[in-house]
């Protein structure tokens, strides 16, 4: 058939019917007008793609289910857009006051500078599970995002981000542990001599 000939409105009800062609000169139509909502959200030129497929994938998903939009294609992508956008700028925002927080708690313990805090960390990090060590480490030193590790992990992106909150929370409970019993060591040493 010939997708270019027809309206948006019968786009949206052969996709609905399940015809992959019909989604597919949809996206032709309209990906540029998803980027540059992305580029007027000021979503950084690196990801812009990856959040204008997230906007399709998306409504297909919606589609599928007997949902999204009936008519006016457009302005759904568009919001759909936004509403990626803002949600990954709520998340980032999130993931960084966790670092912050945790930073700020390690900057007011009273632990010496001579090397204990690298010890406490690397003892803390060392008792996490494997699952919790890997999505840390490809968070906060890989610098990778939620949404790039979902397929990795086999989870969506909202898991992901649960999964690194759930690991630094842990990291920060292990590391407060290890400086307590610590502490109890040096007052168990006090009191024996």
């Amino acid at each position: 058939m010939n997708w270019n000939l027809q309206t948006d409105d019968e786009l949206l009800a052969a996709c609905r019917g399940g015809d992959r062609g019909a989604y597919a000169e949809l996206y032709v139509r309209y990906q540029p007008a998803a980027r540059a909502a992305a580029a007027a959200l000021r979503v950084p030129r690196s990801e812009r793609d990856d959040v204008v497929a997230e906007a399709f994938a998306n409504i297909l998903q919606a589609l599928k289910k007997g949902g999204g939009p009936n008519e006016a294609f457009r302005p759904y992508l568009v919001a759909a857009v936004r509403n990626i956008t803002y949600s990954q700028s709520r998340r980032a925002v999130r993931a960084d006051d966790g670092c912050r927080r945790l930073g700020v708690e390690l900057e007011l313990s009273e632990v010496a500078a001579n090397g204990e805090t690298e010890a406490f960390m690397s003892t803390a990090f060392d008792q996490l599970p494997e699952r919790w060590r890997k999505v840390l480490v490809a968070v906060d030193v890989e610098g990778r995002r939620p949404s790039e590790l979902s397929d990795e992990l086999g989870l969506s992106p909202n898991a992901v981000s649960a999964l690194v909150a759930r690991a630094r929370r842990g990291l920060r409970a292990a590391y407060l542990s290890e400086m307590r019993r610590d502490e109890r060591t040096d007052q168990l040493a006090l009191r024996a001599s």
